[in-house]
Parts: structure tokens; C-alpha cells; sequence
């Protein structure tokens, strides 16, 4: 350990260039996991702050609540089913609102609910829907700068018209503010509905007695998925979230390569020191101990650094900019970049445990 020390600060600019590098990579690869992860909520606030472990779609859909349509009925069946606690119908759609006074327009993410039911948001100003106000809607409060309480929406294409009663935080899904509204206005205004003769849903949202056993349907026409698979299905979310975790995986593995032929090039460079040093009695141990300590510190140092920055660039970035960044994802990752340190640091250990005293000091081959 001191021998590591001594030379850090011997060769102090050799080791703050590494120790830069590493700052930087780790800096990088914590950054993208906040992108990673504020995209991946961004994408889907509204299904991930929800417990409801399974959803009931149309078997036909594949899976994808957009293509899934069954008739509104269905919903008394399935809470009959055993395990099911409760039960509640939800309408899913893209579609374009427009404020009426002035014709402004705002692509919106549509869910249908029951006033009342599991699945309607707790506002954070106004008024929650209420089955005595069906025109009324609730908004993301992302759009509480564009809008107001009591403004008036109107569909594009019936111009029905539905009035602001209230704001709910962390209301996203496809990246797109999410507007709550009655089932019954949804189905109105809806063109895939137009033609259906029986109210259609396009999902059930099923709370369980026991979220860890599953739920069997009876009825053949209809099929269940878990949350996980709910949120997976959602657009561009699993293509996000491979893409930006494989580039931080990448990121990670290349600082571990970098640290180790940092390391072995020095060890290489340091072998005829390493040589005369165990013929001075020198234990191999002791000379590990110190290539391992400028290893940890450096790693440490790095890792402390990088998390500093990260929280004090979070506190900066534009509303715009998704990043969420939790205290487990940042002991995650740093945790993995100094595991990948550590063994690449093993190449350096095992090239000093073969030095030879006699050959490191007349030059040889080692």
C-alpha cells in the first residue's frame, strides 16, 4: 500500500490523466443510465406507477393494446374469476384535442376510464372525473402551461367538446401527456368505434388477491398479460432501453479495458524494478498489494467523482430532458465498473508474480 501511494503521487500526471479517463467513462455511462431510465418513465409514467399486475386484451391484438378491441361486457365475466380483486375497463388510443377557443391543437395519448374506478389518477390541482360531469377530463400536468381548468377541448374530427377539470403528475405514455377521460366520450369520438353496434374496450386492468399467482379466462376470445409485458409493448419502449443499456454495458467493459492495459504497460515498464525489488527480499504479495491499491483508489476515486457530477448535472438539465437516476441504479453501475476494474486488474498481478529477480535485472526475456 505504500509503495502504491508513493509512485501515485511520484508519477502524479500519468495517473491523473488515467484517473481523468476513467471519470469521464463512468460520468458517461451513469448520465446515459439517467437518460436510459428517464425515457423509459417518460415513455410510460402512467403504467409504471400503477400496481395493477395483469392486463386483459383481445387475443387477436398479439399482445398490443392498440390492435385490442372486445366488447365493454366482458369486464362482469372477469371479475368473477378467481383471484381477481377487481377489475375496470380501460379505452387506449392516439388522438389529436384541440382547445376550442382558439383552435390550438395538442397530440395526446387517450385513456378511457370509469369515473370512480382503481385506475383514475389523483389530481394535483382541480377536481377528480365524476360520473355527474362526463365531459370532464384530466390532463398530465405537463400541459398545465398550455392549458388551464376550465378550458374546453373538442375532438378533430365531431368537435365533441370536453372541458379541463384537473392536472395529475407523471402522466405519460409513448411519450405523449396523457387526458383522461369517461369511456362513454371516448367511444363516441373514437373512428375505429363508429361501427360498432356494442360498447368496446380496449383492455381490462385486473387487481389480484395474490399478484404472484396468475388468472385463468375462461372466455377464448380474450388473453392475459403481466405489467412487465404491458409496459413492453408500449412503442419504442424495449428499443430504447436495449439500445441506451447496451451502450452503457459497452461503456463500462471499455473503462475496465482501458484501467487494465494502463496497468499491465506499467507493470511491463516497471519489471526491472519489480525484479530488483524481490531480490532485495521484496514478497510478491507486497508488491501486489501495491498495484492493487492504485487500482482501488484510482477506481474509487473515479466512481466518487463521477456520482458527484452526475447528481449536480441532474439538478441542471432542462425540464425537456428526461433523466431519472435512482440511488440503486447508481450503486448498480458503480459497483459493476469497479468489479470490471478489479478483475482486469488480475492480467497486471499475474505478470508480477512471474517476474524473476535475476532475469528482470539482467534484462532478459520475461
Amino acid at each position: 500500500m505504500f509503495l502504491g501511494l508513493r509512485e501515485l503521487f511520484y508519477s502524479k500526471l500519468r495517473y491523473f490523466l488515467v484517473t481523468g479517463i476513467m471519470i469521464l467513462i463512468v460520468l458517461l455511462s451513469l448520465f446515459l443510465s439517467g437518460l436510459a431510465n428517464g425515457l423509459a418513465y417518460d415513455n410510460a409514467s402512467s403504467v409504471a406507477n400503477n400496481d395493477v399486475p395483469y392486463y386483459v386484451l383481445a387475443k387477436d391484438a398479439q399482445g398490443k393494446v392498440e390492435r385490442s378491441l372486445f366488447p365493454e361486457s366482458d369486464l362482469a365475466g372477469i371479475k368473477d374469476v378467481k383471484n381477481v380483486k377487481d377489475a375496470a375497463v380501460l379505452g387506449q388510443s392516439m388522438q389529436t384535442l384541440k382547445r376550442a377557443d382558439d383552435g390550438k391543437k395538442f397530440s395526446m395519448a387517450v385513456f378511457a376510464i370509469t369515473p370512480g374506478s382503481f385506475l383514475e389518477p389523483k389530481v394535483t390541482s382541480g377536481s377528480q372525473m365524476s360520473v355527474t360531469k362526463p365531459d370532464g377530463v384530466i390532463l398530465d400536468s405537463s400541459l398545465e402551461g398550455d392549458l388551464k381548468i376550465g378550458d374546453v377541448l373538442e375532438d378533430d374530427i365531431l368537435n365533441k367538446q370536453m372541458t379541463v377539470i384537473g392536472f395529475a403528475k407523471d402522466q405519460k405514455y409513448s411519450h405523449a401527456p396523457i387526458v383522461y377521460m369517461n369511456m362513454a366520450i371516448w367511444q363516441a369520438i373514437n373512428p375505429s368505434l363508429y361501427h360498432q353496434k356494442i360498447p368496446q374496450t380496449s383492455t381490462i386492468a385486473v387487481l389480484a388477491d395474490n399478484p404472484d399467482k396468475s388468472i385463468s379466462i375462461d372466455n377464448k376470445e380474450l388473453t392475459t398479460i403481466t405489467h412487465k409485458d404491458f409496459l413492453g409493448q408500449i412503442p419504442g419502449y424495449s428499443a430504447e432501453q436495449m439500445t441506451l443499456n447496451m451502450m452503457i454495458f459497452f461503456l463500462i467493459v471499455i473503462g475496465g479495458f482501458i484501467l487494465t492495459a494502463f496497468f499491465y504497460i506499467m507493470t511491463l515498464q516497471k519489471t526491472g524494478q519489480f525484479g530488483i525489488l524481490k531480490a532485495l527480499g521484496t514478497k510478491t504479495s507486497y508488491l501486489v498489494a501495491s498495484v492493487v491499491s492504485q487500482v482501488l483508489l484510482i477506481s474509487v476515486v473515479s466512481i466518487g467523482i463521477s456520482i458527484a457530477a452526475t447528481a449536480g448535472l441532474s439538478m441542471i438539465m432542462p425540464d425537456a430532458m428526461p433523466f431519472r437516476l435512482t440511488g440503486l441504479t447508481m450503486a448498480l453501475y458503480s459497483g459493476l465498473f469497479f468489479a470490471v476494474a478489479v478483475i482486469g486488474s488480475l492480467l497486471s498481478l499475474i505478470k508480477i508474480a512471474k517476474v524473476d529477480a535475476l532475469d528482470a535485472i539482467r534484462g532478459g526475456d520475461q
